[in-house]
Protein backbone atom coordinates (compact mmCIF):
# COMPACT_ATOMS: atom_id res chain seq x y z
CA UNK A 1 0.00 0.00 0.00
CA UNK A 2 3.06 2.24 -0.09
CA UNK A 3 4.55 1.42 -3.50
CA UNK A 4 1.26 0.41 -5.23
CA UNK A 5 2.95 -2.60 -6.81
CA UNK A 6 0.90 -5.77 -7.24
CA UNK A 7 2.07 -9.31 -6.54
CA UNK A 8 0.78 -12.84 -6.59
CA UNK A 9 0.75 -14.63 -3.26
CA UNK A 10 4.01 -16.47 -4.00
CA UNK A 11 5.97 -13.18 -4.31
CA UNK A 12 4.63 -11.06 -1.45
CA UNK A 13 7.00 -12.51 1.16
CA UNK A 14 9.96 -11.89 -1.15
CA UNK A 15 8.94 -8.28 -1.68
CA UNK A 16 8.50 -7.76 2.07
CA UNK A 17 11.92 -9.27 2.83
CA UNK A 18 13.63 -7.11 0.19
CA UNK A 19 11.92 -3.76 0.88
CA UNK A 20 10.55 -3.99 4.40
CA UNK A 21 7.03 -3.08 3.29
CA UNK A 22 4.46 -4.40 5.74
CA UNK A 23 0.95 -3.33 4.67
CA UNK A 24 -0.58 -4.99 1.61
CA UNK A 25 -4.10 -4.72 0.25
CA UNK A 26 -5.44 -8.20 -0.43
CA UNK A 27 -8.23 -8.34 -3.02
CA UNK A 28 -10.06 -11.63 -3.60
CA UNK A 29 -12.49 -11.74 -6.52
CA UNK A 30 -15.05 -14.50 -6.99
CA UNK A 31 -17.03 -14.57 -10.19
CA UNK A 32 -20.76 -14.38 -9.62
CA UNK A 33 -22.97 -17.17 -10.91
CA UNK A 34 -24.41 -16.20 -14.25
CA UNK A 35 -28.16 -15.82 -14.54
CA UNK A 36 -30.25 -17.81 -16.98
CA UNK A 37 -29.31 -17.38 -20.59
CA UNK A 38 -31.17 -14.33 -21.83
CA UNK A 39 -31.64 -16.03 -25.18
CA UNK A 40 -33.80 -18.66 -23.49
CA UNK A 41 -37.42 -17.89 -24.34
CA UNK A 42 -38.47 -19.12 -20.90
CA UNK A 43 -36.43 -16.48 -19.10
CA UNK A 44 -39.03 -13.76 -19.56
CA UNK A 45 -36.59 -11.56 -21.49
CA UNK A 46 -36.72 -10.91 -25.24
CA UNK A 47 -33.96 -12.56 -27.25
CA UNK A 48 -30.89 -10.48 -27.97
CA UNK A 49 -30.74 -8.72 -31.32
CA UNK A 50 -28.32 -10.10 -33.86
CA UNK A 51 -25.45 -7.71 -34.72
CA UNK A 52 -25.98 -5.75 -37.92
CA UNK A 53 -22.53 -4.14 -38.11
CA UNK A 54 -18.93 -5.05 -37.36
CA UNK A 55 -18.62 -3.19 -34.07
CA UNK A 56 -18.42 -3.68 -30.31
CA UNK A 57 -20.27 -1.75 -27.62
CA UNK A 58 -22.30 0.48 -29.96
CA UNK A 59 -25.81 0.31 -31.42
CA UNK A 60 -26.10 -2.51 -33.95
CA UNK A 61 -22.83 -4.13 -32.87
CA UNK A 62 -21.91 -6.91 -30.47
CA UNK A 63 -22.87 -6.43 -26.84
CA UNK A 64 -20.16 -6.07 -24.21
CA UNK A 65 -21.02 -8.29 -21.26
CA UNK A 66 -18.81 -7.40 -18.35
CA UNK A 67 -18.14 -10.12 -15.84
CA UNK A 68 -19.46 -9.42 -12.35
CA UNK A 69 -17.42 -10.36 -9.30
CA UNK A 70 -17.85 -10.52 -5.57
CA UNK A 71 -14.91 -8.76 -3.92
CA UNK A 72 -13.41 -9.35 -0.51
CA UNK A 73 -10.94 -6.61 0.48
CA UNK A 74 -8.71 -6.53 3.52
CA UNK A 75 -5.34 -5.27 4.65
CA UNK A 76 -2.67 -7.88 5.44
CA UNK A 77 0.25 -6.98 7.71
CA UNK A 78 3.49 -8.90 7.12
CA UNK A 79 5.47 -10.84 8.22
CA UNK A 80 2.77 -12.39 10.45
CA UNK A 81 0.08 -11.99 7.74
CA UNK A 82 -2.30 -10.41 10.20
CA UNK A 83 -5.59 -9.64 8.45
CA UNK A 84 -7.34 -6.31 9.04
CA UNK A 85 -10.93 -6.16 7.82
CA UNK A 86 -13.19 -3.12 7.56
CA UNK A 87 -14.75 -4.18 10.87
CA UNK A 88 -11.31 -4.20 12.50
CA UNK A 89 -10.63 -0.69 11.18
CA UNK A 90 -13.66 0.62 13.03
CA UNK A 91 -11.97 -0.18 16.35
CA UNK A 92 -8.69 1.58 15.51
CA UNK A 93 -7.69 5.18 16.37
CA UNK A 94 -9.25 7.83 14.13
CA UNK A 95 -5.97 8.82 12.45
CA UNK A 96 -5.09 5.22 11.55
CA UNK A 97 -8.62 4.40 10.42
CA UNK A 98 -8.86 7.49 8.21
CA UNK A 99 -5.46 7.06 6.53
CA UNK A 100 -5.92 3.35 5.85
CA UNK A 101 -9.50 3.80 4.63
CA UNK A 102 -8.50 6.58 2.23
CA UNK A 103 -5.64 4.49 0.88
CA UNK A 104 -7.91 1.48 0.34
CA UNK A 105 -10.54 3.62 -1.38
CA UNK A 106 -7.96 5.20 -3.68
CA UNK A 107 -6.50 1.85 -4.73
CA UNK A 108 -9.92 0.33 -5.41
CA UNK A 109 -11.05 3.39 -7.39
CA UNK A 110 -7.95 3.22 -9.61
CA UNK A 111 -8.55 -0.49 -10.11
CA UNK A 112 -12.14 0.16 -11.20
CA UNK A 113 -10.96 2.69 -13.79
CA UNK A 114 -8.47 0.17 -15.21
CA UNK A 115 -11.26 -2.39 -15.63
CA UNK A 116 -13.45 0.16 -17.42
CA UNK A 117 -10.64 1.04 -19.84
CA UNK A 118 -10.14 -2.62 -20.79
CA UNK A 119 -13.32 -2.51 -22.88
CA UNK A 120 -13.73 0.38 -25.28
CA UNK A 121 -16.18 0.98 -28.07
CA UNK A 122 -14.90 -0.17 -31.43
CA UNK A 123 -16.45 0.28 -34.84
CA UNK A 124 -14.82 -1.81 -37.53
CA UNK A 125 -16.80 -0.07 -40.26
CA UNK A 126 -15.40 3.38 -39.61
CA UNK A 127 -12.71 4.42 -42.07
CA UNK A 128 -10.28 7.08 -40.91
CA UNK A 129 -8.21 9.13 -43.34
CA UNK A 130 -4.48 8.73 -42.87
CA UNK A 131 -2.47 11.80 -41.90
CA UNK A 132 -0.22 11.00 -44.89
CA UNK A 133 -3.03 11.18 -47.45
CA UNK A 134 -3.33 14.97 -47.77
CA UNK A 135 0.21 15.52 -49.06
CA UNK A 136 0.99 12.05 -50.37
CA UNK A 137 3.83 12.04 -52.87
CA UNK A 138 3.05 10.01 -56.01
CA UNK A 139 5.83 9.46 -58.50
CA UNK A 140 5.19 9.96 -62.21
CA UNK A 141 7.12 6.83 -63.14
CA UNK A 142 4.81 5.32 -65.74
CA UNK A 143 3.79 2.35 -63.60
CA UNK A 144 0.41 0.85 -64.58
CA UNK A 145 -1.34 -1.59 -62.24
CA UNK A 146 -3.40 -4.31 -63.97
CA UNK A 147 -6.94 -5.01 -62.64
CA UNK A 148 -6.04 -8.58 -61.68
CA UNK A 149 -3.26 -11.18 -61.75
CA UNK A 150 -1.07 -9.44 -59.17
CA UNK A 151 2.22 -10.95 -58.01
CA UNK A 152 4.85 -9.79 -55.56
CA UNK A 153 7.63 -8.19 -57.63
CA UNK A 154 10.26 -9.86 -55.41
CA UNK A 155 9.06 -13.39 -54.68
CA UNK A 156 6.11 -13.91 -57.11
CA UNK A 157 3.68 -14.63 -54.24
CA UNK A 158 0.08 -14.23 -55.48
CA UNK A 159 -1.74 -13.87 -52.13
CA UNK A 160 -1.84 -10.97 -49.65
CA UNK A 161 -0.54 -8.49 -52.23
CA UNK A 162 -0.12 -4.78 -51.46
CA UNK A 163 0.51 -1.75 -53.69
CA UNK A 164 2.55 1.19 -52.44
CA UNK A 165 0.68 4.40 -53.28
CA UNK A 166 3.82 6.46 -53.89
CA UNK A 167 5.66 4.42 -56.51
CA UNK A 168 3.15 1.67 -57.41
CA UNK A 169 5.36 -1.17 -56.18
CA UNK A 170 3.34 -4.41 -55.84
CA UNK A 171 4.69 -6.52 -53.00
CA UNK A 172 3.60 -9.16 -50.52
CA UNK A 173 2.36 -8.43 -47.00
CA UNK A 174 3.54 -9.27 -43.50
CA UNK A 175 4.58 -12.75 -42.45
CA UNK A 176 2.32 -14.02 -39.66
CA UNK A 177 3.51 -15.87 -36.58
CA UNK A 178 2.68 -19.23 -38.15
CA UNK A 179 4.72 -18.51 -41.30
CA UNK A 180 1.73 -17.67 -43.50
CA UNK A 181 0.63 -14.32 -44.91
CA UNK A 182 3.60 -13.12 -46.93
CA UNK A 183 7.34 -12.50 -46.95
CA UNK A 184 7.37 -8.93 -45.56
CA UNK A 185 8.43 -7.39 -48.87
CA UNK A 186 5.90 -4.50 -48.71
CA UNK A 187 7.08 -3.69 -45.18
CA UNK A 188 10.74 -3.91 -46.18
CA UNK A 189 10.04 -1.53 -49.09
CA UNK A 190 8.55 1.01 -46.68
CA UNK A 191 11.55 0.68 -44.36
CA UNK A 192 13.92 1.31 -47.28
CA UNK A 193 12.03 4.20 -48.91
CA UNK A 194 9.84 5.75 -46.21
CA UNK A 195 6.87 5.76 -48.60
CA UNK A 196 4.10 5.56 -45.97
CA UNK A 197 0.87 4.35 -47.59
CA UNK A 198 -0.01 1.01 -49.15
CA UNK A 199 -3.31 -0.58 -50.04
CA UNK A 200 -4.21 -4.25 -50.20
CA UNK A 201 -5.08 -5.07 -53.79
CA UNK A 202 -8.58 -6.44 -54.13
CA UNK A 203 -10.00 -4.11 -51.46
CA UNK A 204 -10.24 -0.89 -53.51
CA UNK A 205 -13.74 0.55 -53.96
CA UNK A 206 -15.01 3.96 -55.14
CA UNK A 207 -15.34 4.93 -51.44
CA UNK A 208 -11.93 3.84 -50.21
CA UNK A 209 -9.79 0.79 -49.61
Amino acid sequence: MNSFLGFGSQYVDRHHARNGQRAYLHITRTRKTKKEDENNSGSGHPPKKKPTRLAIGIEGGFDVEQELYEEDVKVVILPDKQEVTSEDLATMPDVVRERVSLSMTGIMAADSVSHTLQVQQWDGEVRQESKHAADLKQLDNGVKIPPSGWRCEVCDLQENIWMNLTDGKVLCGRRYFDGSGGNNHALLHFQETGYPLAVKLGTITPDGA
